[in-house]
């Protein structure tokens, strides 16, 4: 509708210039209405791309009451400031990456989950040239439908933003026996890095709930009426694909068995134990991890902060 030369000249004047649409459209012998609609039509083109700086600050009233309840190493409590899920894990996961970056370093180990918040991690690495350290897959990331995980290019990301080696674990996270379990895990690579992950001093991960929207449920991982049965049993979220009651216990042993990945009671030995979640929904689930001792340092917003306190 509007020519690309046109929606340019006029972002640059409205932009780069600082004129008002009024301005312009007396410029350029347009209506002033025009003037808005080919700004709209640039947004959509991506002529204009706008980036809102701010600072990241914690609400920190909220912070302490949870760090102080549950003992934690350290508690980052995001503001709302727009009433958006996709919005605040936005600015969770720019903190998160933050943290990263202060924390890695040479010699570290670094364990990373998969999922939809630890997508939000991603855009906001920044690089930091750490060639000895090592980054390695917590649990199994390859779906059983068609639904992609994103697993293996979210370690690359990692990898690419610390100029360091990453090692997949290229298996579902859940199969359907303990005996595959068990003889997948007993392969000499598989194995190598699963004890990798045992020894990452710092693990981050996302806190999942039990809903029909988890990565999980969409990857094909449960048959039948299992994911009922797994609500039936109390269970709360996941941590690396391994559900837990809101005490912090292992609610289904036998699916448990069929997991493939790190142990939640590893959580516990770990330096950095970084888990990171968003909205009220999520309020039972963040409460089991803490309630199970799986995390030390936390990142969450507040709304989801009042809810757990």
């Amino acid at each position: 509708m509007y020519s690309n030369e046109e929606m340019i000249v006029i972002a640059k004047m409205y932009y780069e210039m600082n004129l008002t649409q009024k301005e312009i459209a007396e410029k350029l012998s347009y209506s002033r209405p025009t003037i808005s609609r080919i700004i709209d039509a640039a947004f959509k083109a991506g002529i204009i791309d706008v980036k809102i700086n701010y600072s990241l600050n914690s609400v920190q009233e909220l912070a302490n009451k949870i760090k102080e309840k549950y003992k934690l190493k350290k508690v980052f409590v995001l503001p709302v400031y727009v009433d958006d899920v996709p919005l605040i894990q936005n600015d969770i996961g720019k903190a998160v990456a933050g943290y990263l970056y202060e924390i890695c370093e040479s010699h570290s180990i670094l364990g990373v989950s998969w999922g939809t918040s630890m997508s939000y991690v991603i855009p906001h690495l920044k690089e930091k040239k750490l060639p000895f350290m090592k980054i390695v897959q917590l649990n199994g990331g390859i779906a059983k439908s068609n639904f992609s995980t994103g697993s293996g290019a979210l370690l690359e990301k990692f990898s690419e933003a610390f100029s360091a080696d990453h090692y997949l674990l290229p298996v579902p996270s859940i199969v359907d026996t303990s005996i595959i379990a068990d003889s997948i895990m007993t392969d000499s690579s598989i194995e190598q890095v699963l004890n990798l992950g045992k020894k990452s001093n710092i693990a981050v991960f996302g806190i999942g709930n039990v809903s029909y929207e988890s990565v999980l449920y969409k990857g094909g991982y449960f048959k039948g009426d299992s994911y009922e049965t797994l609500m039936n049993q109390k269970a709360v979220g996941d941590i690396c694909s391994r559900y837990f009651s809101l005490a912090g216990e292992i609610v289904d042993k036998d699916l448990n068995k069929r997991t493939i990945g790190l142990e939640l009671e590893e959580l516990r030995n770990k330096e950095f134990s970084i888990a990171l979640a968003a909205g009220k929904a999520k309020a039972g689930s963040v409460k089991g991890a803490l309630n199970g001792g799986y995390v030390n340092v936390l990142f969450i917003d507040e709304e989801l902060a009042k809810e757990i306190v």
